[in-house]
């Protein structure tokens, strides 16, 4: 008699499945909570270092920006003193007019080609001191004298002083000799200066000091342009005046 195979009890069964159930729902739930913590965590590489540069940065950001500021204050104050000194100087400056001009020499010569210059000229100009304090030392003034773009001559200046409150002549010599010039400039050069209708242009450049109760204030170079000088107005004692300028690029 063959035995029949054992049936599986409705209970093993259950209780199987039941075990298993709760063996997967573990497994679930810790796959669960793993991955929540992984999620969860940030990366702690070094919150703390992190945290500290940020302060470090924000700190040497403070410090360049008041270090900025007051480098741009002593700039601005540095350029307010400058602009000051430069004023006080511009201010002082003497004044300077046209006294007088005279024709010494004028000579035209012509050639077959070509038409020469040889030419003379005295000036005479007032520079006037209207400080009442200050003594101004001029130095190394350079003259140039034209005449409607035709050159008449430059010269140097000697150095000299002028006492508070005082006028000093300045004479101005200079001369050409067989200068190459245009025939139709030349011609109207000695024309007009036979009537005295001559139009210069006399310009000086050179260098001007300060002395204030013996001690001396560095000047500046400096630049006189008298433009466009009509010899009739010097002629009939209209003396004209000329632009005095400080010229620190010059």
């Amino acid at each position: 008699m063959v035995a029949s195979a054992a049936k599986p009890s409705k209970n093993g069964g259950k209780n199987h499945q039941q075990s298993f159930q709760k063996n997967l729902s573990r497994r679930v739930s810790f796959n669960e909570s793993t991955l929540s913590k992984s999620r969860a965590e940030p990366y702690g590489g070094d919150l703390g270092g992190q945290g500290e540069k940020g302060k470090c940065g924000s700190r040497f950001n403070v410090c360049c920006a008041c270090g900025s500021l007051i480098v741009g204050v002593a700039l601005l104050f540095i350029l307010l003193i400058c602009g000051i000194y430069f004023v006080f100087l511009q201010s002082n400056l003497p004044h300077f007019h046209v006294q007088r001009i005279d024709v010494v020499k004028l000579k035209i010569n012509e050639s077959k080609d070509d038409t020469f210059l040889t030419s003379e000229f005295n000036i005479y100009l007032n520079a006037t001191n209207k400080n009442g304090k200050i003594v101004l030392v001029y130095s190394h003034v350079h003259v140039e004298v034209s005449s409607e773009g035709v050159d008449l001559g430059k010269m140097h200046l000697k150095d000299f002083t002028q006492k508070p409150s005082t006028t000093a002549e300045v004479k101005v010599h200079t001369s050409v000799k067989d200068i190459e010039v245009e025939d139709a400039d030349a011609q109207d050069l000695e024309d007009k200066s036979k009537v005295h209708q001559l139009l210069m242009d006399i310009i000086l450049r050179g260098h001007i000091d300060f002395l204030l109760h013996g001690k001396k204030m560095n000047g500046f170079p400096f630049r006189v342009l008298c433009k466009s000088i009509y010899q009739g107005d010097v002629d009939s004692g209209h003396f004209p005046s000329c632009n005095v300028k400080m010229s620190p690029l010059s």
